[in-house]
């Protein structure tokens, strides 16, 4: 996906910045990315109470009301005139997936398993997507659309709803699998998914990047997975 968002705006020989990429404000871009790890509380209730892991629509609706929760929190954040300082909280939840391989070495977990799993939720699943979707389709229907909806001060347009619907699209093929025989769809990871989309477009919205949705991406799909494996 990567690769796809990258060469689409390299052919058309468009300003990167344009596209999101920038880390003027990053400093900024990085508190609102951690304040998208209340999203992964969604996934909480399967993990105290198991019986409700296989039941889809009871899952995704903890993940959806977190989402709009997170998006409500992240549409009230001010940003600042001016970069302010590192704050101690935003270096202890940068280090987080440092501080989860430690803790993986110390408790005799897989650390290798640990380890590819950071760096894929980081770098294909959080910075692949949202450079995809975020960066490159939401700017491009932005540019046909416009943004003539505000919501608490931020501009948007029909493109991130466009944007965010193609991403529960993507997912709602995730068991499809015809070279292993799996054919199945599934709706309520769609609609989940169509909401984190929503969350994550309306931060590209906010903060004129695709870091911080990249960062929110890969650390609420960190916070989401790792649980298990620990």
């Amino acid at each position: 996906m990567i690769v796809f968002g990258v060469g689409a705006i390299a052919i058309q020989r468009a300003d990167f910045g344009s596209y999101g990429f920038t880390l003027r404000n990053w400093r900024y871009d990085l508190s609102v990315a951690v304040m998208c790890i209340i999203m992964a509380a969604g996934f909480i209730p399967s993990l105290i109470y198991p019986p409700i892991v296989g039941n889809k629509p009871v899952n995704a609706l903890f993940e959806v009301a977190a989402n709009l929760l997170t998006l409500g929190f992240v549409a009230t954040k001010k940003n600042p005139i001016k970069s302010e300082g590192v704050k101690p909280g935003l270096i202890i939840s940068s280090l987080t997936p440092f501080i989860i391989i430690i803790n993986a070495t110390n408790t005799g977990v897989d650390l290798g398993l640990i380890s590819s799993t950071i760096i894929f939720m980081f770098f294909f699943t959080g910075l692949g997507e949202e450079i995809l979707f975020r960066g490159y389709l939401q700017t491009r229907l932005n540019e046909v659309f416009g943004r003539p909806w505000k919501f608490k001060d931020v501009s948007f347009g029909p493109g991130l709803l466009i944007s965010s619907a193609l991403f529960g699209v993507l997912h709602l093929f995730n068991p499809f699998n015809p070279f292993m025989g799996s054919y199945d769809l599934d709706p309520w990871w769609a609609i989940s998914s169509s909401f984190a989309g929503l969350l994550f477009g309306f931060i590209r919205e906010k903060t004129g990047t695709v870091l911080s949705a990249s960062l929110a991406h890969g650390l609420v799909d960190i916070g989401q997975v790792i649980p298990l494996l620990l």
